[in-house]
């Protein structure tokens, strides 16, 4: 009976290692390890910032490190501020997408592409990330892998940057230009020291064009032509078009080419602008020569100091080179200047004739180059997406 028993018990005991052999066997057997890697491609890989619009391809590499093949493998991609753009067997899942392997073998690796577009980002320069995520899940065993990139909003910064040039800088050109026709009312119509006898040749053609533009009170006549005014017009109403376009991914394509054109087409205008200009800085260079100035003295300092000499000095003195030549002639009245005084007066009205009228015509100059160099820095300034 004992015997019997004991048989029994051997035979219960072989019988339960035998279990506890088996059982302890079978999780090595099937025991899973995925390992998954989410690698950005292209331009996102080097760093540079990814406009709104653009595509990106992201490369999804599972691996089945087990020695068991893995069957149905669902791939989860998370996705912020980028939306599905490309199938590649992908699906959208709300805002999201999803891949479902069928199979894998063991140790096999598999690739994969996701192809997403940028839909949201801050504006330049600080720019944002976007973050894609991925889960692979297959029965009990999951790992995930993130990936971020650099996006921006570059056509909307400058955009935005264009629409500040427009309402400024832009939209002021054209009354600029229409104004430049028209008299300045506000100029004294006659002289406060008469104009003598010049030995100086070049001094009396300095008077001869003084005369011409008090004459006509700084209106120019350049602008009563019609091909002057038309371009003007043409040239303000395409550039404030320019600036005030909708954002689009290829605003930024602004190149060198596009601004040598916008400043060829505008070079009817400039060449006109231009000869007020120049012998504004040959007017000061015989001024400061036939007066003894120093280079850096500008009209009113020489003003200023021609009317002391002659002795009409005052304790505030106007901003206006015109009201200190009123106000000179004014304190003269009982005084005995010399005519070399007189003369040199003379000559600094001559001056500030010619001033007045460069600066008028520098005032659009200024409006035109700076709405020209606005644009260009208002992209370097922004538009710093990889493309």
């Amino acid at each position: 009976m004992q015997s019997r028993n004991g048989a029994r018990f051997c035979a219960a005991l072989i019988v339960f290692l035998a279990a506890s052999l088996f059982s302890g066997a079978a999780p090595a057997q099937t025991a899973s390890k995925l390992t998954l890697s989410v690698v950005p491609l292209g331009a996102a890989a080097s760093g540079k910032m990814i406009p709104v619009e653009a595509t990106v391809v992201i490369s999804v590499t599972l691996k089945n490190e087990s020695g068991e093949p893995r069957s149905n493998v669902l791939l989860s991609a998370k996705l912020n501020r980028v939306t599905l753009a490309g199938e590649d067997g992908w699906k959208a899942d709300g805002g999201n997408a999803m891949l479902m392997i069928e199979s894998i073998g063991p140790n096999e690796e598999i690739s994969r592409r996701l192809t997403v577009r940028v839909v949201m980002a801050p504006m330049p320069p600080a720019g944002g990330e976007a973050e894609v995520t991925v889960e692979a899940k297959a029965a009990e065993a999951s790992v995930n892998a993130t990936t971020r990139f650099p996006v921006g909003d570059c056509a909307a910064a400058f955009q935005a940057e264009l629409t500040k040039l427009r309402i400024s800088t832009i939209s002021e050109i054209w009354p600029t230009a229409e104004n430049m026709r028209k008299p300045d009312t506000t100029l004294p119509r006659t002289r406060y020291f008469r104009v003598g006898m010049r030995n100086n040749r070049d001094l009396a053609i300095l008077d001869r064009l003084a005369a011409g533009y008090q004459a006509r009170l700084l209106a120019d006549y350049e602008f009563f032509r019609e091909g002057v005014r038309y371009t003007a017009r043409r040239w303000s109403d395409e550039l404030k078009s320019f600036a005030g376009q909708e954002p689009n991914p290829g605003i930024c394509a602004a190149n060198d080419e596009m601004i040598a054109g916008i400043r060829k087409t505008i070079a009817y205008v400039t060449a006109r602008i231009e000869p007020p200009q120049k012998a504004y800085g040959r007017a000061m260079d015989l001024l400061r020569s036939a007066l003894g100035a120093g280079p850096g003295e500008d009209l009113r300092a020489i003003a200023l100091r021609a009317a002391e000499q002659a002795g009409a000095k005052t304790e505030n003195p106007p901003d206006s080179v015109f009201r200190i030549l009123e106000q000179t002639r004014d304190l003269l009245k009982d005084a005995k200047p010399t005519a070399e005084q007189l003369d040199n007066l003379s000559l600094v009205e001559t001056v500030a004739w010619i001033e007045a009228q460069a600066l008028r015509a520098r005032n659009l100059s200024d409006l035109i180059e700076n709405s020209i160099t606005g644009i260009t820095e208002a992209q370097k300034k922004t538009c710093v997406c990889a493309f």
